[in-house]
């Protein structure tokens, strides 16, 4: 029996992360962290409200708490509007919460760090291999450069204390978990409310829309951080997880406009205007395409929902839940 804190317990992917932890290791102690300005916790619950920020925040969950895993989650939504409006917010919350967490986990079995794609960002070189990092340009956007920072945050702190840790890099998550009542979302949230809520006449996409993704299904990613929690093949180990169909942003709208016309969520005749060229203020790659040829060889994880499953399953959750 061990004890889980999950920070970002309560977000996009952490809700799924929680959930799948659950039903795997029941007899496990979650400890959970959601975002709030004011520290609070009920008796007898392990759910923490407060902010990562504060140090004697994430101290007092230290000492109630008998902390052997730490799956470090939190971060700020960023979006595009992240990307042009909370450039030194995202690089502040993101990077202190984390060495807030780590100031603490000293001891502890493991630490596990969601880290991003956005590493990648001043490669040139595709697909992305893990060890990239160590020799092309740190990112230039705040949100990549929090990532990069992490990661080696998290190195550092190996090196002076030791810490056995697993660094996952995932590749564009999809979670129907995700607001769409506001601009500013991933791309495919944008679009799910621009086709889904408001039939817009016009779908406008950021740059040319021939920039190439892989979106990877929340619970795939899930799965593959969960089912290697302990395994020793992670241990102080770097791993990219995300799908290996690369898809651009135009073969994205379309197929949500093919998915929502199959199930009859919008009219067949609908088909709006695409427009292309709108500027984007951060930092726009062009091909962002995983190498997954080392998770696959060293813990045989793979991808098991495709490109039109993925939405499918997007679509249906949020006409059903209306999140």
């Amino acid at each position: 029996m061990a004890t889980i804190l999950v920070t970002g317990s309560e977000g996009n992917i952490g809700t799924y992360l929680v959930s799948y932890l659950q039903k795997k290791h029941p007899s496990h102690t979650i400890v959970r962290v959601r975002q709030g300005e004011t520290m609070s916790r009920r008796k007898s619950d392990t759910l923490y409200t407060g902010n990562l920020c504060n140090l004697a925040f994430v101290r007092r969950i230290f000492e109630e708490q008998r902390i052997d895993f730490v799956i470090h989650l939190a971060a700020k939504l960023y979006g595009v509007a992240g990307f042009n409006k909370d450039v030194y917010g995202i690089f502040y919350n993101d990077l202190q919460s984390l060495l807030n967490v780590l100031h603490c986990s000293r001891g502890i079995k493991k630490f596990i760090y969601l880290s991003s794609s956005m590493v990648y960002e001043s490669s040139e070189k595709v697909p992305f291999t893990e060890e990239l990092t160590d020799t092309i340009l740190p990112p230039r956007s705040s949100y990549g450069l929090t990532k990069f920072f992490g990661e080696k945050a998290i190195k550092f702190f190996d090196q002076q204390h030791g810490l056995n840790y697993t660094i996952w890099r995932p590749f564009n998550v999809v979670s129907p978990l995700e607001p769409h009542d506001r601009e500013g979302a991933h791309v495919f949230v944008d679009f799910y409310r621009k086709i889904f809520v408001n039939r817009e006449p016009k779908i406008e996409i950021y740059g040319s829309g021939s920039q190439v993704r892989c979106f990877t299904w929340v619970e795939d990613v899930v799965e593959g951080i969960v089912e290697n929690l302990t395994n020793p093949h992670t241990d102080r180990e770097t791993f990219n997880i995300g799908s290996t169909e690369p898809k651009n942003m135009i073969e994205l709208k379309d197929l949500l406009l093919q998915i929502g016309k199959e199930k009859g969520s919008i009219p067949k005749d609908y088909n709006p205007e695409t427009i292309t060229g709108t500027q984007f203020f951060g930092v726009d790659v062009q091909l962002r395409i995983p190498s997954v040829e080392k998770i696959k060889k060293i813990l045989g994880w793979e991808h098991t929902t495709d490109f039109k499953a993925c939405f499918e399953k997007f679509i249906e959750f949020k006409q059903r839940h209306g999140h």
